[in-house]
């Protein structure tokens, strides 16, 4: 299967329909994570607890892949991810990037940076222009 197939698969399954018997089935049991939340994902931790934790915070999502690139055992990809507020229905975007090592058809490593900060400013916890604020030296109150 080409590697971006199996990131394909594995955003469908797990982030899309919540299918958390694909976790065991794309990872390995010692795949490293890293990223914005691997704090949450570490190896004793059930990623699937991780998982239910931001699809709660959304409405349904899609996942679109705008660029990608891959070598024997690498894949790299851009993705944009279309969802919306459960409160109120409102559809928002966010983007992130995401590299993963591949071992016999199983995802090894997993190094993602996905945009949360925008994430929670269209969810309503962070006030609008978060970013902008913090980076004056400003505290968000």
């Amino acid at each position: 299967m080409p590697l971006t197939r199996l990131l394909h698969y594995w955003f469908e399954e797990v982030w899309r329909k919540g299918n958390m018997d694909a976790v065991a089935e794309v990872m390995t049991p010692d795949t490293l994570i890293s990223g914005a939340i691997s704090a949450l994902a570490e190896p004793e931790c059930d990623y699937g607890e991780v998982v239910a934790a931001l699809r709660n915070l959304l409405g349904p999502m899609t996942f679109t892949f705008t660029h990608a690139m891959e070598t024997a055992d690498w894949v790299s990809v851009r993705l944009l991810v279309r969802t919306c507020k459960p409160s109120d229905g409102t559809p928002f975007q966010i983007t992130g990037q995401l590299m993963a090592r591949v071992e016999e058809g199983r995802i090894a490593e997993l190094h993602s940076n996905m945009d949360y900060f925008q994430m929670f400013e269209k969810l309503g916890q962070l006030p609008p222009e978060a970013l902008a604020v913090c980076m004056t030296g400003e505290r968000l109150k």
